[in-house]
């Protein structure tokens, strides 16, 4: 027999039980088997609390049998809070810091301390359970989160099961699938700064007998920013197919497009004048160190791929998880490179790149469910395989750049153009890894092995230089965990990390590919599932060591360097309740000392990590009523908490902490007449008493603000 079935008692698992609740049918909710297809335990939740994960396991494991940490962010907590980026949904996920950059570009995050800037940055970067590989410099994939199901965060290594991935954990995004039963909505929305968007959702039964299934999702968004001279445009939208000739075979078939002709802000501003005095005054928040005359980032980005399964018997099921991407990418800045001792006077530097990559992502599965004596198995064997080709011409320096008075800046300049080098990379990373997950009564016991060998060769045309690099790393995880009667379980964990590193250093310091990125991590912690209670919490202690981390290089912003260690200590404690069709609540605390404990660069050990704060925390409760007078008014409030940072690597300034307040009110127009039922009218804001404030700092000379005062007002149709 597999793993024992867990009861999840008190959780609305889909669209037919939230109807049969409203019709006060009684609902008996089925119980969920970990022998099942791995990819259902990504169906539609109602409500905050996903019972079950499949990132944590690649299994379909409940969430209070997991070894690990594992958030997850649900459909409707996306919905609710309004997120339009991925980065904007997981502000109220413990552990994780998602805005230290706000843009709408790209989504950087740190997890459990570690993220980064520039080459190194910890991009969200898996969907489906597959990494989404980029391109050497700026062609880093990104998806809107409407086109998402719900957003998962493993916190800590990851490596034994997906392979690269770095010591802090791993985001891994879940694309909106075909579903048995009919959707169908539209959405029009308005906001701050211009923004217009409007979204869509269809899907259902293609065929009768529900053989053939689809999803047709898709979003359109323009807007101005915060920032002058900059816009964000977007279009994309999300095909799926799902063929189901029988309850032990499936094969979904998922595409995504995502095209963006303007990319939004991605630049940055000096520490004095936004967190230190500047004898000139303060900085507004909509500071622009570049000229929108030579600005520009466009991405274009595709994919087609599958996910297919079969089950041959009570034992044996096998998986192929599988997707090829393209994305082309053309970035042109010029940035603020230096403040002079005048306090106004920035020098700036250009930067202009095109790039094009394409990714081969495939991951094959064998699962095997039995027992041996009193010990039941659920077995895991894998092997995954991904290669990257990409090309880049990039040009970038100071020569003919002018500067830029910060108070009173003169734009629409010209610009002499950089020269471009070409370079070309390949990288593959091929990888053999077995799980096994043992229950022995309540006892869970997770022992998981892995073996990748990576190559990445790198074409410098210029030079003629040809570098290559091979590695090879072998990872592990093991944990324990026990199931006590009244909703406890405490756990035990270890688990290694491995990252091998796209990019090279600079020409100047020879142009040489980097090390991989290796890590360890210890943790313990508690999580507690009330029975008869739709509500999840859990706590955890973590020690993280992570060596040769690539950060910025002070010399050649366009490149980055490898320092020697980083380590990562901290405790994290989350809870997510939907408590009845009213009320529902997140609250999230992390302590985080991150320290660089040796680093290549003078004066840097012994100095803590910057951009991440010792204490983070938010708090979020939703309310919708149901019967009386304000039938069918929803209310949600939230709070957000970032602690103080260090500005730079030698922490010799500060960023002050900051609070910020997001609310939202929502009204079922069904509520008032039968004809309008299915249509809502919704009001949310973030940053409600619009407080300006520094987000954090990465250098003297790279601070960003934070997001002002966002306002979107909607209309939401379902039928």
């Amino acid at each position: 027999m597999a793993l024992a079935t867990t009861a999840l008692t008190g959780l609305v698992l889909g669209g037919a039980a939230a109807r049969a609740q409203e019709a006060g049918t009684p609902l008996l909710l089925p119980q969920i088997n970990v022998q099942a297809t791995a990819w259902r335990a990504w169906e539609p939740v109602e409500g905050y609390v996903a019972p079950v994960t499949t990132t944590g396991t690649k299994t379909d494991t409940p969430l209070i049998e997991t070894p690990q940490s594992v958030g997850v962010v649900t459909r409707d907590q996306i919905d609710d809070q309004a997120a339009t980026t991925v980065s904007q949904a997981l502000r109220y996920t413990a552990g994780v810091l998602p805005e230290v950059r706000p843009t709408g570009r790209y989504d950087s995050v740190f997890v459990r301390g570690f993220g980064g800037q520039g080459a190194g940055a910890a991009y969200v970067n898996f969907l489906d359970g597959l990494r989404q590989q980029r391109g050497i410099s700026y062609a880093v994939p990104n998806v809107d989160p409407w086109l998402l199901e719900r957003i998962e965060v493993l916190r800590g290594p990851a490596s034994v099961l997906y392979g690269q991935t770095g010591s802090g954990g791993i985001v891994n995004l879940v694309s909106r699938r075909p579903t048995a039963v009919p959707v169908h909505e539209i959405r029009l929305e308005a906001g701050t700064d211009g923004l217009l968007q409007t979204a869509f959702d269809f899907g259902g039964p293609v065929t009768e007998d529900g053989t053939f299934l689809y999803r047709l999702t898709g979003i359109g968004r323009i807007a101005q920013t915060q920032y002058d001279y900059n816009e964000e445009q977007r279009i994309a939208v999300a095909p799926a197919l799902t063929w189901k000739p029988s309850d032990d075979t499936t094969l979904t078939v998922l595409g995504n497009y995502q095209y963006e002709p303007e990319g939004g802000f991605y630049n940055f501003a000096p520490a004095v004048g936004t967190v230190l005095p500047n004898r000139f005054g303060r900085l507004p928040s909509s500071f622009f160190s570049g000229d929108p005359n030579y600005n520009l980032f466009q991405r274009r980005q595709a994919s087609i791929g599958y996910q297919f399964e079969h089950r041959f018997d009570d034992t044996w099921t096998v998986r192929q998880n599988f997707r090829y991407q393209h994305i082309d990418a053309e970035f042109q800045a010029v940035s603020g490179r230096a403040l002079m001792a005048n306090q106004r006077t920035l020098s700036r530097s250009i930067v202009h790149a095109i790039e094009h990559a394409d990714t081969l992502a495939l991951d094959n599965q064998a699962q095997a469910s039995f027992s041996t004596g009193g010990l039941d198995h659920t077995l895991l064997l894998g092997v995954d395989w991904a290669r990257s080709s990409a090309k880049r011409r990039l040009g970038n320096g100071t020569a003919g750049v002018s500067s830029l008075d910060i108070f009173a800046p003169v734009y629409f300049q010209n610009f002499a153009e950089p020269a471009l080098a070409t370079t070309g990379q390949i990288q593959d990373q091929l990888g053999f890894y077995a799980q096994d997950q043992v229950a022995l009564g309540k006892l869970r016991l997770t022992l998981g092995l892995r073996q990748d060998f990576a190559s990445s060769e790198t074409n410098t045309r210029a030079t003629g230089r040809n570098a290559s690099q091979e590695d090879s790393a072998f990872t592990w995880r093991a944990g324990a965990l026990y199931l006590f009667d009244n909703g406890l379980a405490p756990y035990a964990s270890y688990s290694t990390s491995f990252l091998p590193n796209a990019g090279t250093t600079s020409p100047a310091r020879g142009g040489n590919p980097f090390d991989p990125t290796t890590g360890e991590q210890y943790e313990a912690g508690l999580k507690f599932q009330p029975n008869g209670s739709n509500s999840y919490i859990q706590a955890a202690l973590f020690h993280i060591t992570q060596q040769d981390v690539l950060t910025p290089d002070p010399a050649a912003t366009a490149f980055s360097i490898q320092t020697g260690e980083i380590r990562s200590r901290g405790f994290e404690l989350e809870g997510r309740a939907s408590l009845s069709d009213n009320l529902s609540l997140i609250a999230a605390y992390a302590y985080t000392d991150a320290e660089v404990t040796s680093s290549t660069v003078a004066g840097v050990t012994g100095k803590r990590v910057p951009q991440v704060p010792e204490h983070s925390g938010s708090a979020w409760a939703d309310y919708r009523f149901r019967d009386g007078p304000l039938s069918g008014l929803g209310l949600g409030a939230g709070i957000r908490y970032v602690g103080a940072t260090q500005g730079n690597d030698t922490n010799s300034f500060r960023v002050p902490a900051f609070t910020l307040y997001d609310a939202a009110v929502r009204y079922d127009l069904g509520a008032l007449r039968e004809d309008l039922k299915g249509a809502e009218v919704t009001l949310n804001v973030s940053n409600l008493f619009d407080k300006n404030y520094v987000s954090s700092c990465s250098s003297t000379d790279a601070c960003y603000f934070g997001n002002r005062r966002v306002v979107l007002a909607g209309l939401r149709l379902k039928w």
